[in-house]
């Protein structure tokens, strides 16, 4: 009986609470990378139809995680450019339609030793995983953008012209010593325009 208080205290005490997280299909990191690639792929756009004409932009075949951003930032490339953005295609000079090569992640990792490896142990396809054992890694991840599109007559359909593939990457970078001792730009901060070199951040 001397025992039940005590033993409630500690039930009170240990009592803890959680939270519940959502796991979105990309980590914030990886939505930067790929919308820092969208921003650099339309940098100095330009379309082969006079400044100042009305354009609309058919995002109709864009289909791409992100795409949303993409488009925007296309949109956002061709007002800087000088044109004028139409809301829909009967009030446009030209209709800008888009397409997307790429949008998306690259990921690659260099390793000065054994790499992490999964190793099977009998015939029964059992395997045991082996950590990696190295001197040095560098790991890369990479947003990697590419669009394309072409220009035509909204009221005829004529062809007006067309884009080359736009194509933009946004890198960072990573170092790990002895499996132990990391350095490099390991995040991006959000309104940060350059990590900077990945060498001298710690």
């Amino acid at each position: 009986m001397k025992a039940c208080p005590i033993l409630a205290l500690a039930l009170l005490a240990g009592a803890c609470a959680s939270t519940s997280e959502t796991y979105p299909s990309r980590t914030a990191t990886e939505q930067l990378l790929v919308s820092r690639a969208a921003d650099r792929a339309v940098e100095g756009l330009t379309l082969p139809i006079p400044s100042g004409s009305r354009v609309f932009v058919d995002d109709t075949w864009f289909r791409a995680e992100t795409s949303a951003y993409a488009v925007s930032a296309i949109r956002a490339a061709l007002s800087e450019a000088g044109y004028a953005l139409a809301s829909s295609k009967l009030e446009a000079d030209a209709v800008f339609e888009l397409r997307a090569g790429a949008l998306s992640l690259e990921q690659m990792r260099r390793v000065f030793g054994l790499p992490e490896m999964r190793v099977p142990i009998n015939d029964s396809f059992n395997v045991v995983s082996v950590p990696e054992l190295s001197l040095y890694s560098r790991r890369d991840r990479v947003g990697v953008a590419e669009f394309s599109g072409f220009l035509y007559e909204p009221k005829t359909g004529a062809p007006l012209g067309a884009v080359v593939p736009m194509t933009g990457e946004f890198r960072i970078r990573s170092h790990k010593l002895l499996m132990i001792v990391a350095w490099g730009q390991q995040s991006v901060d959000p309104g940060e325009r350059d990590p900077g070199d990945s060498w001298r951040e710690f």
